[in-house]
């Protein structure tokens, strides 16, 4: 099926290869109102496109088709239909052209537009080109194992919005954060031929988000975004720690959005909590001796904070809030940033992982002394997530959590703010204005400061303690949206913990009230027909001395007095992204995530299983890791483009 230049939808692309061996693409992008004929050079490879209309230009992905082929089916020896391009480069004897043939929509609208689309189904389209080169079988094998990354389910991109920075972005969608694009190397023959909007910017992780109102009710939505650092890319064994870039292994920013949809679309209130896990921030390792080993040994360099301040500095520039006009009421000191580290290691006598313990508190003495922090200000809370789980069990750690992490939650606070449709809205705003085509976003508050978790690998326990300590936060953004997860506020509605989200609208008011919207500005007001008065607030926000009232709860007074399905929903989504997290890093699924049903009634029920599972993946870990990783590093390093000098050496390097 082909595209007219009336029926614009989602983007198309068509890989073309005629019986002449010529091979075009052919790209129709959603935001355009035209088609792009890209001609692959039959001897060096190259792409050209001159932009000229009637020959590589045309009104709709009809025309060009049958320009391409002059209007006859039978001159085509193959065509590949694809949603997006993700990459192209030219390998010796061969081109290949990576294309995402099945997209899922996993975060349908963003706050004032932009759909994220996560890679379902991807093929790498190989494009024999007519100069033999000799290629040794090593070379060869390289290339192959390359088109054998697994790409489905770990890749996503937004063709519309910045989603490299924190949301909402001030930055256009072609000048991404490189430190998260994964495709930089893959996409830059369409950058050199003036089309870099023809390739997307693609970024590892996990993006994912649900709804958590109830059918026919206004209601709220949660995103969870999760996007890979790929400053030291690859496996469990071969990246830890820092590496030459101040980049650290199995480095992820973590993004929690929560929005709630006003009817007519006018004004979208949101708000986003910006996190951060990692390996730890200094230079160490760990080598498998073998197999069957039961325990890797941990080493550390004989240099080992060379990077550290770089590292942190890079944090501090990145969440230091530089809009002192957002935040002119903030009792937070001026200008600190706080980084927050939560180490989750066993820090014990006869523990392998406590002179990793050791070396990150003698980390933090030696950044101090250099005096060069600035006004980075950073907390180390170390707490033995295993050791504690074991002793107390797992209610009380999670409690224990929350002790630790409320003072820093509450400093470093998150992000706040309004999208309005219309620009003229945006007059009466007295914080940030980010505009956005023809509307723009108003940003009452804008999160300073993060924490970062991190156990050994940044696996398990840390996408656990994450989901505890953005449940919090979680609570909270939905509290300052007016949606409150408190049984108590279902005004006499007959509920229990096992309830769903009881027809609840995400702006319940209590009897004789009513919200309307001001016609000027867009913003919700309120009516109290009892008193017969108006006001901008709802009648359900909470007092601020009431904020955050949560992180004071035992575990049963949380359970018993929250709406547990939106809690459930967001664990959901925690889960799968740390079965993605682990995956990348390790070949195989998250373990100790029985956690992560904690409010969940059947949790006991899995106890067992989950314990045997726990063993089946740590002894497919141990095999995976030592078997795999030199093959899987390799994957990752020739995708982005790196140290191709040894993985393909007889490609000339630009």
């Amino acid at each position: 099926m082909v595209r007219g230049k009336s029926d614009r939808g989602d983007t198309s692309v068509v890989v073309v290869v005629l019986e002449t061996n010529e091979v075009y693409i052919v790209v129709s992008l959603s935001t355009a109102g035209d088609t792009q004929v890209i001609c692959v050079d039959p001897t060096t490879g190259a792409l050209r496109h001159q932009g000229k209309q009637g020959e590589d230009l045309f009104d709709s992905e009809a025309a060009a088709l049958k320009h391409i082929t002059n209007g006859s089916r039978f001159l085509s020896k193959s065509t590949t239909y694809a949603k997006a391009v993700l990459g192209y480069a030219v390998l010796g004897s061969y081109a290949l052209l990576l294309v995402a043939t099945q997209l899922s929509a996993t975060v349908p609208r963003l706050p004032g537009g932009g759909c994220i689309y996560t890679v379902a189904e991807s093929q790498w389209v190989k494009i024999q080109l007519q100069n033999p080169q000799p290629q040794g079988s090593g070379e060869l094998k390289n290339i192959k194992d390359l088109a054998d990354l697994d790409i489905d389910g770990k890749y996503y991109f937004c063709e519309t919005r910045d989603i490299t920075r924190p949301f909402p972005s001030r930055m256009a969608i072609q000048e991404p954060d490189e430190e998260f694009v994964w495709n930089a190397w893959l996409s830059r023959p369409f950058k050199d031929i003036g089309l870099p909007g023809h390739c997307v910017i693609l970024l590892q992780g996990f993006a994912e988000c649900r709804n958590f109102g109830a059918t026919g009710q206004q209601g709220g939505l949660v995103a969870l975004i999760a996007r890979r650092s790929r400053l030291h890319p690859g496996t469990r064994y071969l990246a830890r720690g820092l590496n030459a870039c101040s980049g650290t292994g199995n480095e992820v920013e973590c993004e929690q959005i929560v929005w709630a949809p006003q009817k007519g679309g006018q004004v979208i209130p949101f708000n986003s909590y910006i996190w951060r896990r990692g390996t730890i921030p200094i230079w160490w390792g760990a080598e498998i001796k073998n197999a069957v080993s039961v325990e890797a040994e941990i080493y550390v360099a004989d240099d080992p904070y060379n990077g550290t301040l770089q590292y942190y500095q890079r944090l501090g520039r990145r969440y230091g809030n530089k809009s002192s006009e957002v935040n002119a009421t903030s009792k937070k000191k001026p200008g600190m940033v706080p980084i927050v580290c939560v180490n989750l290691l066993r820090y014990a006598e006869g523990k392998p992982e406590t002179i990793l313990v050791e070396h990150f508190k003698e980390s933090l003495k030696y950044l101090k002394s250099t005096g060069k922090l600035g006004n980075t200000w950073i907390q180390l809370i170390n707490y033995d997530w295993h050791a504690t789980v074991k002793l107390k069990g797992q209610q009380q750690t999670v409690e224990g959590l929350w002790r630790h992490l409320k003072a820093p939650t509450m400093a470093i606070g998150f992000s706040e703010g309004n999208y309005y449709s219309v620009k003229q809205q945006l007059n009466e705003c007295k914080g940030s204005i980010i505009c956005n085509g023809d509307g723009g976003f108003c940003m009452d508050n804008i999160q300073n400061g993060v924490v970062r978790f991190n156990c050994a690998d940044s696996l398990d326990r840390t996408n656990a303690a994450s989901y505890f300590g953005a449940l919090q936060v979680f609570v909270e953004q939905c509290s300052q949206l007016g949606i409150s997860l408190d049984i108590d506020a279902m005004f006499g509605l007959s509920t229990s913990r096992n309830s769903e989200y009881n027809g609840r609208s995400a702006r319940s008011l209590p009897p004789g009230w009513e919200e309307r919207f001001d016609s000027v500005t867009g913003k919700s007001f309120y009516i109290d027909h009892n008193t017969r008065t108006t006001s901008w607030e709802h009648p359900c926000q909470e007092a601020p001395h009431k904020r955050w009232k949560r992180f004071d709860m035992t575990f049963e007074q949380f359970k018993s007095s929250t709406m547990l399905a939106p809690v459930n929903h967001l664990a959901e989504i925690f889960l799968l992204a740390g079965d993605i997290h682990a995956t990348l890093y390790t070949g195989s699924k998250a373990m100790h995530s029985e956690i992560l049903n904690i409010f969940k009634e059947e949790t006991g029920k899995f106890s067992k299983f989950s314990a045997a599972q726990n063993v089946k993946i740590t002894l497919q870990r141990r095999f995976h890791n030592y078997m795999n990783d030199s093959s899987r590093q390799k994957q990752f390093e020739m995708f982005l483009g790196l140290r191709l000098y040894k993985h393909l050496p007889s490609i000339p390097i630009f």
